[in-house]
């Protein structure tokens, strides 16, 4: 357990980094989009083709498939629930759009990624990768047509990420009996380790841009952090400890499962609300909340996995 508190004090300190940073403007808007462009489009693979270079074992590619058929299970029921459960509220309708989408959708690779390498190393962000995959799979399809109200959507969109061609490659060069040599991979390991500073500093860097005041007098924040921090990972962990006893699942791939349904609002709800005006405010508002409270309910539910399952 002293391991998971010096992983959070680390990105802790990137945060507070990122903040000061933000406030003494050494790092502004502009700073921060290049940061995310070289986070996403390198940083990030080369990250997640990295921890592809582990020992093959046919118990791996079990508990991969087990995490693919976890998330698909997860994002089909949590869509349908969420968008039936907001249609009860007094939100308009785009606003019910945004809290689904936010809801459901959370931040899997941008913190997702580097918490489950620093936890559970490349196992885990290898599991990480293929949920993450299946999040491509919903969102670029059903989550971008609630968003965006249109009918239709197109299928490459789902391979448009740089982030997502990794996961595929990684999974290919996993199941491969080939290993990439060791000083390339240790060149590759060495871009990948990035991830955590920046993926931090940035998200320190946003929040230090945040007017407290337009969150917190707003109670549709508060609902959607509540079921998206809370609420939903209660009900994976119930789920989790159930499959763990019909099924034979790793501890660390049960721990894995929960954790990824335990991360704040994803930030592409934001840039999918600004580019079809879909509520743009209230998103960037329920993905700042979940952000600032990540850092406690994260270090909650890590604990928790790690008692329970």
């Amino acid at each position: 357990m002293v391991q998971v508190y010096y992983v959070f004090f680390q990105i802790f300190v990137c945060l507070i980094l990122g903040f000061v940073l933000n406030k003494t403007r050494v790092l502004d808007m502009r700073g921060e989009k290049v940061m995310t462009e070289i986070l996403l489009k390198a940083v990030l693979p080369f990250m997640i083709i990295s921890s592809s270079q582990t020992n093959f074992s046919f118990e791996e590619l079990k508990g991969m498939a087990a995490m693919f058929a976890f998330g698909a299970a997860y994002y089909s029921l949590a869509l349908v629930l969420s968008k039936r459960a907001y249609k009860e509220t007094k939100a308009t309708d785009d606003e019910q759009r945004v809290m689904t989408t936010c809801t459901v959708f959370a931040n899997t690779g941008f913190v997702g990624f580097p918490l489950m390498r620093a936890l559970y190393g490349d196992r885990g962000l290898l599991l990480a990768a293929v949920f993450n995959l299946v999040y491509n799979a919903f969102f670029y399809t059903y989550g971008a047509h609630i968003i965006s109200k249109k009918q239709h959507f197109k299928i490459s969109e789902l391979f448009a990420s740089t982030v997502s061609s990794a996961s595929i490659a990684a999974i290919i060069l996993f199941i491969l009996p080939w290993r990439i040599p060791g000083f390339v991979n240790n060149a590759i390991s060495m871009i990948g380790d990035m991830s955590v500073p920046m993926s931090m500093m940035i998200m320190g860097s946003q929040l230090a841009s945040v007017d407290p005041r337009k969150i917190f007098l707003d109670w549709k924040p508060y609902v959607v952090s509540f079921v998206r921090l809370m609420f939903i990972p209660a009900v994976a962990l119930l789920a989790v400890w159930g499959l763990g006893h019909a099924f034979s699942i790793k501890p660390d791939t049960m721990k894995v499962m929960v954790l990824m349904c335990a991360l704040p609002c994803g930030s592409m709800n934001v840039l999918y609300a600004e580019q079809y005006n879909t509520a743009p405010d209230l998103s960037t508002r329920i993905v700042t909340m979940s952000t600032v409270l990540m850092l406690v309910t994260l270090l909650f539910w890590t604990w928790i996995v790690r008692t329970v399952l």
